[in-house]
C-alpha cells in the first residue's frame, strides 16, 4: 500500500528506551537519571520546588544564630567593663580614704600635748556627720589660729568630717585610742556602709603612736 501527498517525517532514534535525547528530555527523565545514580535518594528530593521549600528559612536561622552569638559577646564585654569600672572606683576611694586618715593623724600629732592627756580627739562613726557637702558649712572658726587646744581638737574633727562628706560621699570616720604603758595608740577608721553595693570596699584603718 502506498501513501500519497505525505511529507517525509524525520525519524529520531532513541538512545535508550523511555528516554528522550538532548532538548527533548523531560524533567522527570532527568530526575530518573539522578535516581539511578543515587538510588537511595528519593525522587522528590530532586524536585527543585520541593528543594526550595526544604531550604526555605535556613538563611534566617543562620542570621538569628549569628545575632545570638554577637549578643552574648557584647554582654560579656559589658560585664567585664562594668567590673573594671567598679574596681577602678574602689581603688580611687581607697586612696582618698588613706589620704584623709593620714590627714587626721597629722592633726592629732600637731596637737599631741592635748591628744596624749584627753579624749578630745575621740569621735564615733556616726558622730558630727555632715549630710551634704555645702560650702557654707565648712568650719573656719580656728582659721585665725587663736583657738585653745580643746577648740582646735573640735575644729580638726569638724573639718575632717566635712572632708569625708565632700570627697567620699557615703563614708564614715571614727577616731579611737588605747593607752598602754606610757604610750597612747590612736586608730583612725574609715568605713563605707552606703557604698558597699556599688563598689567592693573594705575599711581603711590607720594607727599612730604618741
Amino acid at each position: 500500500m502506498q501513501l500519497n501527498n505525505c511529507h517525509d517525517v524525520p525519524f529520531v532514534p532513541f538512545s535508550n528506551a523511555g528516554q528522550l535525547p538532548g532538548a527533548f528530555a523531560t524533567e522527570t527523565q532527568r530526575h530518573r537519571e539522578k535516581t539511578k545514580k543515587y538510588p537511595f535518594v528519593p525522587l522528590s528530593f530532586w524536585d527543585e520546588k520541593n528543594f526550595e521549600k526544604k531550604n526555605r528559612g535556613v538563611g534566617l536561622i543562620e542570621v538569628l544564630i549569628s545575632l545570638l552569638i554577637i549578643t552574648i559577646g557584647i554582654l560579656g564585654m559589658a560585664g567585664v567593663h562594668s567590673s573594671s569600672l567598679q574596681y577602678n572606683q574602689s581603688s580611687y576611694v581607697q586612696s582618698q580614704a588613706t589620704f584623709l586618715a593620714t590627714d587626721m593623724l597629722d592633726r592629732i600629732q600637731a596637737n599631741s600635748s592635748l591628744a596624749k592627756s584627753s579624749a578630745n580627739y575621740q569621735v564615733g562613726l556616726g558622730d558630727l556627720e555632715f549630710s551634704q557637702c555645702i560650702e557654707s558649712s565648712y568650719p573656719t572658726h580656728c582659721e585665725a589660729g587663736n583657738c585653745t587646744p580643746q577648740e582646735m581638737a573640735f575644729y580638726d574633727i569638724l573639718q575632717w568630717k566635712f572632708q569625708l562628706a565632700c570627697q567620699i560621699p557615703g563614708s564614715q570616720g571614727a577616731v579611737t585610742f588605747v593607752d598602754s604603758s606610757d604610750v597612747r595608740t590612736y586608730t583612725i577608721r574609715l568605713s563605707f556602709p552606703d557604698m558597699g553595693s556599688r563598689v567592693p570596699l573594705s575599711d581603711v584603718v590607720l594607727r599612730g603612736v604618741l
